[in-house]
């Protein structure tokens, strides 16, 4: 089963939820049909074995057999049904603790996070080409239940498919959590005391029948300066936020980016992605690190290009952009990235040498010219009258 791990440091989950291929040419007719194609692209998602999951004592995983309506043969929720239609879906919860514990369910939009992989933990997804929240399609949206140890607990919800036409795939997820819990420490490499809480999702698509499909649309819409965060710490760089604006998902893609500069063909930066899964109507920030370059104004061009799963289908993306020197000097030091002040340093050397060379000879002259009165006994030279 398709699922995603989210790692809270000390946050409270309540707070939490408040914060935050090519196109399918013909028409796809007959929901079996419907079912196999949606089946092959929920593959892209990443499958698992539920019972597999013993982080945080607890696991999750579909419920029921699946329908003409309903598929979860991968592991995850495939919807296919006409506007309006109403159909149930069965939520699997297994607490493998010996006590009973409180859990709490909701509903969410799939988004495509910075780090290029696809999110459901945020209940206020937005995009210029958001249309249809899949959140709302699920009711009740949220909920908290009770599970005794040691025991599964089958929860019921209701999916209806939206009643306004849509073309391509709807995404989001039904993700659970412990609730009000404790969280469990354990002691990280450098001694520190890390508490975790988990909580587990399962993707969930709806496509209305009889629609299109639609293929990907990716722009890149803006490239500004900022900080780049990896495992070494941040750096500085540039943030390109790349749009998807259809409901259309291609699974994985790997990418590069290219920036140069203009004016200075010396300059380059290469970074390479393996795996960057952008959801339907989405955006999200590509982080393209400077390395050890700091960075500098000047006018720039972004050339980037996804590829799917062995290079069948690729987009190229390009963009031109600005760096001003109050947002290289900003963005240089949050990074750590200390001016070079070598060329100040020269300069200042080169003029102090002018001005000594300069009152040297100045000086110089000066004593000739007293030199030269001082032999004459300090009396100007008169000429003979003949």
């Amino acid at each position: 089963m398709s699922r995603t791990l989210l790692f809270y440091n000390m946050i409270d989950l309540e707070n939490y939820l408040h914060g935050r291929s090519k196109m399918i040419k013909d028409k796809l007719r007959g929901s079996i049909f419907l079912s196999f194609v949606f089946a092959m692209l929920l593959s892209f998602l990443g499958t698992a074995n539920v019972n597999a999951a013993t982080s945080g004592d607890y696991t999750i995983k579909p419920g029921g057999s699946s329908n003409d309506v309903v598929n979860i043969d991968n592991g995850n929720y495939l919807i296919t049904g006409t506007p309006g239609q109403t159909t149930e879906i069965k939520l699997m919860v297994i607490n493998k603790a010996s006590n009973t514990r409180n859990f709490i369910y909701y509903s969410s939009t799939a988004y495509t996070n910075d780090n290029g992989s696809l999110a459901y933990d945020n209940l206020k997804v937005t995009d210029p080409s958001l249309k249809i929240q899949t959140k709302d399609a699920v009711s009740p949206k949220k909920s908290t239940f009770k599970v005794p140890g040691n025991t599964t607990a089958t929860i019921t919800l209701k999916v209806t498919v939206p009643k306004k036409s849509f073309n391509g795939t709807l995404m989001g997820g039904v993700t659970v959590a412990p609730y009000k819990e404790k969280a469990k420490g354990t002691v990280g490499s450098n001694g520190n005391l890390i508490k975790n809480k988990f909580s587990y999702t399962i993707p969930l698509q709806i496509h209305q029948k009889g629609a299109d499909g639609e293929e990907a649309k990716y722009s890149v819409r803006t490239v500004k300066p900022g900080t780049v965060t990896s495992s070494k710490g941040q750096h500085q760089g540039v943030l390109a936020n790349i749009h998807n604006s259809t409901n259309s998902y291609t699974g994985p893609l790997s990418a590069k980016a290219i920036v140069t500069k203009k004016g200075d063909k010396s300059f380059k930066i290469t970074q390479t992605y393996s795996s960057q899964s952008i959801a339907p109507t989405t955006n999200y920030n590509l982080p393209i690190s400077w390395g050890k370059n700091a960075l500098q104004s000047g006018n720039y061009h972004l050339k980037l290009t996804y590829k799917t799963t062995g290079g069948i289908k690729s987009w190229e993306l390009n963009k031109d952009f600005t760096i001003t020197n109050n947002d290289a000097a900003k963005y240089n030091k949050l990074a750590g990235i200390k001016p070079n002040y070598l060329w100040l340093y020269i300069l200042l050397g080169v003029l102090a040498l002018a001005i000594i060379l300069g009152l040297g000879i100045y000086l110089g002259k000066r004593n000739n010219n007293k030199n030269n009165n001082g032999g004459n006994g300090g009396q100007p030279t008169r000429r003979r009258r003949r």
